[in-house]
């Protein structure tokens, strides 16, 4: 009877085993990160005497720029005074940011990266390129308040770092009322399912990925911007072309809104840009990524204009500006009305209504019109 009973325990504890293993599937494992490539290695010149205008991109995101180098309006106004585009895909914008020091004439920065550049290079915003947001997420429902004492991850020196810190202080709480966990974005699914930390703060795409774990819910979203940089003292010496480059941007949402045809062929060229540099992509042609190329882009009436109130005491700019003085990525003594000298609100809108840069024409190549032609490293 006694052998019995042990005989009947043990097949119970063999059975529930099999059941946990069975409803609770492994967390996924982070996705590898991809080592910084040389950038060193990158073929720059100096633009007057290579008669080319070197573009920094950064081939992950919804909307990465890569109608540029798919225009032929563009290529044909360039190429009439002699000159071409060579692309230089990199990591993130904080890769980027040395290299804004001349090597690069055209940038597209991230919130925090174009802050940074400004202040140490002489370097202009001049069109919007995204406008994101970035989302605290919680493996459940919760308000703002109940991140106390919570582990959150994100990557700290960024922008959703400045949306997370300007949470906190909108419930009256700061950065050491939480357990702060430094990651990576791809390691985030894995550390919300592996109930390695509470909540996360990231942004999109990251963000849809993370709600579709069932449970999930937003805390709280902000406003998040990539610009359209350039190099202030080759616009200096060449405004015809920078002109035709910020139309060649005005032209590619009025042709994104003309059909969602173009937005899904928006979204090829990303996706094909993101496995030539990483080996991979994220982005998909689906409703979700259609949805989100939308919201960041195209479905704010005034895009791609630079938000009117950037220059204001209290826009979200001037707040992160003080912010990255706070944690020491900008120094003490950096110049808030230095940055703002370097932002023109004004130049696109004029763009616009000359007819010259032909912002209302599309004529663009499935192909890439510099890839293997010196034009790509």
């Amino acid at each position: 009877m006694k052998t019995k009973i042990i005989a009947a325990l043990l097949l119970l504890i063999v059975v529930g085993i099999g059941i946990r293993f069975a409803t609770h599937s492994p967390s996924p494992p982070a996705k590898p990160v991809m080592a910084a490539p040389d950038y060193e290695k990158y073929d720059y010149g100096r633009a007057d005497e290579t008669r080319v205008i070197d573009i920094g991109v950064q081939p992950n995101g919804i909307y990465t720029g890569d109608y540029l180098f798919h225009d032929r309006i563009l290529r044909q106004q360039l190429a009439a005074e002699g000159w071409t585009l060579r692309e230089h895909p990199f990591r993130n914008g904080k890769e980027m940011v040395p290299y804004c020091d001349g090597r690069l004439d055209v940038m597209l920065l991230g919130d925090i990266p174009a802050l940074v550049a400004m202040n140490q290079y002489p370097i202009g915003i001049f069109a919007l390129h995204r406008h994101g947001a970035n989302s605290i997420i919680a493996r459940r429902r919760m308000i703002p308040a109940e991140l106390k004492g919570l582990r959150i991850g994100y990557p700290p020196n960024t922008t959703v770092h400045f949306a997370l810190d300007r949470t906190l202080q909108a419930v009256n709480l700061t950065l050491n009322d939480i357990t702060s966990v430094p990651m990576l974005t791809n390691e985030m699914e894995a550390a919300l399912r592996g109930n390695t930390v509470d909540a996360i703060a990231t942004w999109e795409p990251i963000a849809s990925t993370i709600l579709a774990i069932p449970g999930t819910a937003v805390v709280s979203a902000s406003e998040g911007f990539t610009y359209i940089a350039i190099n202030l003292e080759f616009a200096t010496r060449h405004p015809h072309l920078q002109k035709a480059l910020l139309a060649a941007v005005v032209r590619a949402s009025k042709w994104a809104r003309t059909d969602e045809q173009n937005i899904r062929t928006s979204l090829l060229w990303t996706r094909d840009a993101g496995v030539t540099f990483f080996g991979s992509s994220l982005v998909k042609v689906d409703d979700m990524w259609i949805g989100l190329f939308r919201k960041e882009s195209i479905d704010n009436p005034s895009y791609p204009m630079l938000p009117l109130n950037f220059n204001d005491d209290q826009s979200i700019q001037r707040q992160q500006f003080e912010f990255l003085k706070k944690i020491g990525v900008l120094p003490a003594a950096a110049d808030w009305k230095t940055i703002i000298s370097r932002v023109d609100t004004g130049l696109l809108p004029a763009i616009i209504a000359d007819s010259r840069w032909q912002t209302d024409r599309f004529d663009y190549s499935p192909d890439h019109l510099y890839r293997g032609k010196g034009g790509t490293p």
